[in-house]
């Protein structure tokens, strides 16, 4: 097997950079193992949110990775024949009256997106929350139905005998004058979207990687309406199955990756005091996140072995940020002219 790209992971990374390939009509094999335990991709909240609602301002470049988010996920739904991305307003509960005088001075700045809310979901919300200190509104802010883009890209590699399901084990890969040989397969580049287990990778491993591990519940929220994204420092998505997913917290000091009964009970608190609504908590998923000191992606070729490339670190920001994260990188590996140098930047 002779493909021109060999990519290590089919989490939202190597997702968006296979598609990247294969847009630009380049060969590729990606090596994927089965995973028992959610992938960070799935406990994301997957969300293109263009506003720092802590701050009520635009986030840097959003107008770029935005189109870029849209044109790439339209375009997967186009080949996958499946929905992928929704729009919807996002409502902001103003958590004290300090947080509502900042919205109000704001609101007019980025009218485009920061929106004060129509009358009709006023009186809804008051219906079925809890607070007096009002909301704001984003809109449009897109959803990603996560799971549904990771299995559907998953089965259309398997169908193009593009994805090998195994576990990949790096000590089988050596370099060669070509590019990289990994078992029966020599490829000219090797790149690693590996998420969390980058932290183990022998070529990268003076890169800043850090521990995080973040969770998220699935609820049951029987008639909270499904137009709304609904936030509150956690935030209400909804998802599959008529469940909302409600998350997330970050963790930086752990031993596993088992569920944290305390941040759940505190999840639950909040959650009563804000809802007037019942709701059942239907499952709890945890998963280390792939994330660097100070929250950088790391995107490019290894500035010793140009053979070898990684893309990850995308963090929260992997599903709206990576699109355009994995252009620029497509473009680095098959384009000679273009940089070729690890890169990084903040993804706050």
């Amino acid at each position: 097997m002779h493909p021109q790209y060999l990519i290590i992971g089919q989490g939202i990374a190597g997702t968006l950079l296979s598609y990247a390939l294969w847009k630009q009509d380049r060969s590729f094999v990606v090596i994927d193992e089965p995973h028992e335990l959610p992938k960070a991709s799935l406990v994301a909240g997957a969300v293109i949110n263009p506003v720092n609602v802590n701050r009520w301002t635009m986030v840097a470049d959003h107008q770029d990775y935005i189109a870029a988010a849209l044109e790439t996920y339209s375009g997967m739904e186009e080949t996958l024949g499946i929905s992928l991305m929704e729009a919807m307003p996002m409502l902001v509960f103003h958590k004290d009256e300090a947080k509502r005088q900042l919205y109000n001075e704001k609101q007019s700045l980025f009218p485009a997106y920061i929106q004060q809310p129509a009358d009709a979901e006023i009186t809804l919300t008051q219906q079925l929350f809890r607070n007096k200190y009002g909301m704001g509104k984003v809109n449009p802010v897109w959803r990603i139905h996560a799971a549904q883009l990771l299995s559907a890209w998953s089965h259309f590699l398997k169908s193009k005998a593009l994805l090998l399901q195994e576990r990949f084990n790096i000590a089988e890969c050596r370099l060669t004058p070509e590019g990289i040989r990994y078992k029966a397969i020599s490829a000219e580049k090797i790149i690693f979207c590996e998420g969390a287990a980058a932290i183990h990778n022998p070529f990268f491993n003076t890169l800043p990687f850090t521990k995080n591990r973040g969770e998220a519940l699935l609820l049951s929220v029987p008639g909270l309406p499904r137009a709304y994204i609904y936030h509150y420092g956690i935030r209400l998505v909804p998802t599959a199955e008529d469940l909302f997913w409600c998350g997330s917290n970050y963790r930086w000091q752990f031993n596993n990756l088992l569920p944290d009964q305390n941040w759940r009970r505190q999840t639950e608190a909040t959650l009563r005091h804000w809802l007037s609504l019942p709701f059942k908590v239907v499952d709890h998923v945890v998963a280390e996140r792939p994330t660097t000191a100070g929250q950088q992606f790391l995107t490019g070729t290894h500035p010793a072995m140009p053979s070898v490339a990684i893309f990850n670190g995308l963090g929260t920001k992997g599903f709206s940020c990576g699109p355009a994260l994995a252009r620029i990188l497509c473009r680095q590996l098959t384009d000679p002219d273009q940089p070729a140098a690890l890169t990084g930047m903040p993804l706050r």
